[in-house]
């Protein structure tokens, strides 16, 4: 049991999600099936009510027709069935294309979207058209066909009646629930295609879209639910009457029968033309409500807002609409007020004058009477501001954890005090320094654009009652607006302190550096470059590189030539430069383009490095050492370099799968992907006091003690390591963008005597350790492959360290080549950066999980392991005792087991 059974289970997992998603096309299809199937019950429900109810057939009647309606269902169904498939294809294409995860062509989604948009009209008029006719058809025919085969006894008026229920009464019935049933129905869909074309519809596919005005709707509402029943509803009460008449052989003269008929009459046209009036009028009532909403909101979208008003003269639910608009054009005059206001802000650079500009903004913004900035001073952890209004106190400076402030900054959350005196937090040894009497407080937190907080927005008492809901929103939009601001006026402080921390770098430098822009003038020269060269700064500054590199120097100008015309860093190892007074100087020299941020040439650098005999050897040492060890080793003199006896932390790191990864890459790939990483990961051991003792192919080896002890060895070893998987992680971050492949590494630490010193014959020397500790790491760094862990150090090293969170035992082992077991540790503090709670959650997990373990509680141990397993599904040491509890559960150790684990590979 180990990693390839999680992949696999994990992978499980995707393939029965993807086979649920790919039958979403095939199950909105059925559905829609069975939505028209609900439809037929409740129109068929509906006709057999009235037909019970009116047209007087007998049990005959019913069996004989009984016996007909499977036939009868069959044939109008068809046509609909037929009808379901071609309209719902175009949606079921493009369904299937998400399924499958294609949202490339984008035609095709284009069209589902627009079809399931038109489809509850199609389903509409589909039933209307089509399926209503259909029906009253199959009704008539057979009705006259049970007369014509088994003289059932249908009368002409019963079948007529019965088609006329069916056409007239369950056919609209239908049309309405299929219509709202679909609608419901398409939602999720709609969204979900919209969502792969970006939530915006192609422009050609709009011209497909049907448009039904909500006038039409209620016409068809007021027709088909109220006229054509009623119509129909006026000539079979009429037809009814004659039948009743006649069957009891009463006559009616014509005034009689006129004057009932009109009655009938009457009603009937009065209801109908009242249902349509009454449509009509609502619809237009609607349409003029909405129309004005469209006129105001076009305002909106052109930037009048001054001209977007809508009055409120009614109390429907368009009423509610037209509030809630106002609302919005109010907050948005605010918005634009607030922009208007930052935009004047973000012209001020100055940051005292910036921060006067803000508090008065704020106020007039607030209608308040006071409003101050506080600005986070990290150094000394307090809150101060300039106090640009009223008073004579132009500084303000309190701690950043007391007051209303300081509470609302260490929270992050605003705060409205409406009665700052009866808050104890509030500090009234400000108001009697400023002689300002404190009512209400409105405070909310400003951060930077990394979620970190830099200060607070303060404004203080309301001129007209208390700071509302509105004041809180307005004020959060402000802060938002004054944290760009500040990060403005503070990027500009950082350019001019840049710009002078530059000037200050090469005047102090020890290497000569000359500048050139793009016509080859010299633009700057460092007192180290004028003094190498011992030629005065007029004679140097303005001139170009051909007329200051002359003779015997005439090399310099030409490697700028090359550098100019190929964008290439041109290198001149131990060269000579020719002195004006004689001599010469050995330099190394480094010609290199200079790129601004759009990656275009904006001249050349020269640097020059005087390569006296200690500044050789520094920058030799400097490729194995950071500048302190080697600045020590300088100072120590060869001594330092003698075999001795010396306790030193040595870190192994080897990347996995590398031979798979030079076989994909190629030779040249490889090389510069090896540099790369090497790069990043020396960069890391130099910053933590390592040393780089050698490369073993695609594996390192460095040193932590060597050739000097600190107390601290051991921890800046598991430092190094952690901050080494860091600097990984940004690095295959920034190899996927360039289409290359991740890389993977292992890293082994361990703590122990060695012996340090240079080894080797007369002719070739190395400055090495030997040692069991050597031998340990470089065990502790393939063992991570058993443990599925990633740093792996020694009980040895363990003893040196501090309190050190995020470290986990591993396990007591005995490594190949070695009889007495030693404790592995694991160091996650990489992890912590990421997610420092899940972290904590796994350790928790994990260490019950061990107890367990080491009290022989192999089920108890397996719960915590799997709880593990839960926060970490990929956790390799839980898996490794997962599988362990299991196979000591079925074969137990003796009592006295030590728990030892041997591991056979190396």
């Amino acid at each position: 049991m180990g990693n390839r059974d999680v992949s696999q289970g994990v992978a499980t997992l995707q393939e029965e999600a993807t086979d649920d998603r790919s039958n979403s096309a095939r199950a909105l299809y059925w559905r829609l099936v069975i939505l028209y199937n609900y439809g037929c019950i409740v129109a068929i429900a509906v006709v057999f009510l009235l037909v019970a109810l009116g047209l007087d057939l007998n049990l005959r009647h019913w069996t004989v027709f009984a016996i007909q309606i499977p036939v009868a269902l069959a044939i109008y169904t068809i046509p609909d069935i037929f009808l379901i498939t071609t309209h719902f294809r175009p949606i079921g294409d493009g369904l299937k294309a998400l399924d499958a995860g294609d949202t490339s062509d984008k035609q095709l989604l284009g069209d589902a979207l627009i079809q399931a948009i038109n489809l509850p009209l199609l389903t509409a008029l589909r039933v209307v058209f089509v399926h209503g006719p259909m029906a009253a058809g199959v009704v008539v025919l057979a009705t006259l066909g049970t007369d014509f085969y088994f003289q059932a006894g249908f009368a002409v008026w019963q079948s007529l009646a019965f088609a006329a229920t069916a056409l007239f009464f369950a056919s609209p019935t239908h049309a309405i629930f299929e219509y709202f049933a679909v609608s419901r129905e398409m939602v999720p869909h709609i969204q979900r295609l919209q969502g792969a074309l970006g939530g915006v519809i192609p422009v050609e596919a709009t011209k497909r879209l049907i448009s039904v005005p909500l006038k039409t709707k209620l016409l068809f509402l007021a027709i088909f639910v109220t006229a054509m029943p009623l119509t129909f509803f006026g000539i079979t009460m009429v037809f009814k009457i004659e039948r009743l008449l006649s069957s009891h052989a009463v006559t009616l003269d014509f005034w009689e029968q006129f004057s009932l008929y009109s009655w009938i009459a009457g009603i009937v046209i009065t209801c109908m033309v009242g249902a349509i009036v009454m449509a009509v009028l609502t619809a237009s009532e609607v349409s003029r409500s909405a129309r004005d909403l469209i006129h105001a909101m076009q305002k909106v979208e052109s930037g009048r807002l001054d001209e977007a008003r809508l009055d409120v003269v009614g109390a429907d639910e368009y009423a509610d609409i037209f509030r809630g608009f106002q609302h919005m054009v109010e907050a948005l005059r605010d918005e634009q007020h607030i922009l208007a206001i930052s935009q004047d802000l973000s012209g001020e650079l100055q940051l005292d004058l910036l921060i006067a500009r803000i508090m008065h903004a704020a106020t007039e913004l607030l209608n308040a009477e006071r409003s101050t900035l506080f600005v986070h001073d990290p150094k000394t952890n307090t809150l101060f501001s300039l106090y640009a209004e009223g008073g004579e106190v132009r500084e303000i400076r309190i701690p950043a954890d007391q007051g209303i402030a300081g509470a609302v900054f260490a929270s992050g959350e605003l705060m409205n005090i409406t009665d700052a005196y009866a808050d104890d937090r509030f500090d009234q040894s400000v108001d009697k320094r400023t002689g300002f009497r404190t009512r209400s407080i409105l405070c909310t937190p400003i951060a930077n654009k990394a979620g970190g907080q830099i200060g607070v927005t303060q404004v203080l008492n309301k001129r007209t009652g208390s700071f509302t809901a509105k004041d809180e929103a307005r004020l959060r939009a402000f802060s938002a607006q004054i944290s760009v601001c500040l990060e403005n006026a503070k990027l500009f402080e950082d350019v001019l302190s840049m710009k002078n921390y530059n000037e200050s770098i090469l005047k102090s430098t020890s290497n000569g550096i000359v500048t050139t822009d793009v016509d080859n003038v010299i633009v700057t020269a460092n007192e180290a470059a004028l003094n190498l060269l011992a030629l005065p700064r007029e004679a140097v500054i303005g001139r170009t590189g051909s007329e200051v590199f002359v003779g015997e120097n005439g090399w310099i100008a030409d490697s700028l030539a090359r550098t100019r015309q190929s964008s290439k860093v041109s290198l001149a190892v131990d060269a000579e430069i020719a002195l004006p007074e004689g001599g010469s100087a050995s330099v190394n020299l480094t010609t290199a383009p200079l790129i601004d941020a759009s990656d275009r040439n904006i001249g050349s650098m020269l640097v020059l490095e005087d390569i006296t005999r200690e500044k050789r050897v520094r920058s030799t040492m400097a490729r194995y050492m950071s500048k302190e060890v080697a600045d020590q080793l300088l100072e120590a003199g060869e001594d330092a370099l003698v075999g001795k006896d010396q306790r030193v932390t040595v870190l192994f790191s080897d990347v996995r799968g590398f031979t798979t990864i030079a076989e994909s890459a190629g030779a040249r790939e490889t090389v510069a992907m090896l540099n790369e990483y090497f790069t990043e990961m020396v960069d890391v051991i130099f910053a933590h006091g390592g040393i780089l003792d050698k490369y073993i192919g695609d594996a390192m080896m460095a040193l932590f003690g060597a050739p000097f002890t600190s107390p601290l060895d051991a921890g800046n070893a598991v430092n190094a390591a952690n901050h080494m998987m860091t600097a990984l992680e940004k690095l295959n971050t920034r190899r996927g963008l360039a289409g290359g492949l991740p890389l993977d590494i292992g890293l082994g630490i361990s703590t122990g005597d060695v012996v340090v010193g240079n080894i080797g014959s007369n002719k070739r020397l190395e400055y090495t350790v030997i040692g069991d500790s050597v031998n340990l790491a470089s065990r502790l760094e393939s063992a991570n492959k058993f443990y599925g862990t990633k740093i792996l150090f020694s009980e040895f090293t363990r003893a040196e360290l501090g309190p050190l969170d995020h470290v986990r035992l591993i396990d007591r082992v005995r490594v190949k080549g070695k009889d007495e077991p030693v404790n592995i540790y694991e160091a996650l503090g990489y992890r912590a950066v990421a997610g420092k709670q899940r972290v904590d959650d796994l350790l928790g997990a994990y260490e019950r999980g061990l107890a367990a373990f080491h009290a022989h509680d192999w089920t108890a141990a397996i719960t915590a392991f799997d709880a593990a397993l839960a926060v970490h599904p990929g956790d390799g040491p839980s898996l490794v005792y997962h599988k362990r509890c299991q196979v000591l559960i079925e074969t137990p150790p003796d009592a006295d087991w030590d728990g030892v684990w041997t591991l056979v590979e190396k």
